[in-house]
């Protein structure tokens, strides 16, 4: 018989140099298109599971949530929306009469914003329609500034809190702590009774007002009342002074 050859995988190394490079070759890890495939399919698996257990947690969240809270959920979305839509028309309104009107029209939009502006930042009176809230028994800061926060997200225009004897006009840089008697609304102590003016749409007010878990919720688990009530007139006198240049 014949001698055969050695494969060529098996032939020794001539040098040195050759025996180097060959052991560093087997021991350098080897890629191929299956381990690459295999490698994206982990990462993919990774981020459909990470996104499945994120999902599943806000759906238990909502499945444990009553009929009622969702529906008020839906509404309050609904009307904050519908504000927003009402807002943007008439916002662009005016930009349409400042841009292509008459000098007349364009005076009046001024002045129409900058009453506006006079009554958000609370250095003007304000009277219109909206809903007077009275508060008895148990009241803390905490709760009153969830109620506020509830108000300004449905559209108050102004804002007024009092007791008997004192009224204070909330805006922007309002702060609020608990007192013995009652609560702190910027460092002036009212005691409780107090009541809540607020100018905008009755409609959308109460609704934030009753939200499941809200004020009249909250103060009345803790033994107090909340009543509410529309109003074509509320006025609300308080004012800020506007500070000295």
């Amino acid at each position: 018989m014949g001698m055969h050859s050695a494969p060529r995988r098996y032939r020794p190394a001539r040098t040195s140099a050759e025996a180097r490079y060959r052991l560093r070759r087997s021991l350098s890890p080897q890629r191929n298109s299956t381990q690459l495939l295999i490698t994206v399919l982990f990462v993919i698996l990774g981020f459909t599971l990470t996104a499945a257990i994120a999902g599943s947690g806000d759906d238990s969240i909502l499945a444990n949530a009553r009929q009622s809270d969702l529906v008020s959920l839906l509404d309050d979305l609904a009307q904050r929306e519908a504000r927003l839509e009402a807002e943007n028309t008439r916002l662009e309104d005016a930009r349409e009469t400042l841009l292509g009107g008459d000098e007349y029209s364009a005076l009046n939009e001024a002045k129409r914003r900058a009453d506006a502006l006079g009554v958000l930042a609370g250095s003007e009176a304000a009277v219109g329609s909206g809903i007077e809230i009275t508060i008895s028994g148990n009241l803390t800061a905490t709760t009153l500034i969830d109620a506020l926060q509830e108000i300004r997200d449905a559209g108050a225009t102004a804002i007024q809190i009092s007791d008997p004897n004192l009224a204070i006009r909330l805006v922007a840089n309002s702060w609020f702590s608990d007192s013995a008697s009652g609560v702190t609304v910027s460092g002036t102590a009212l005691e409780v009774p107090i009541k809540i003016s607020v100018i905008g749409d009755p409609a959308v007010l109460k609704p934030a007002i009753e939200i499941p878990g809200g004020l009249i919720d909250t103060v009345g688990s803790g033994g107090g009342q909340v009543v509410v009530e529309d109003s074509e007139n509320v006025e609300i006198t308080a004012i800020v002074p506007l500070p000295n240049s």
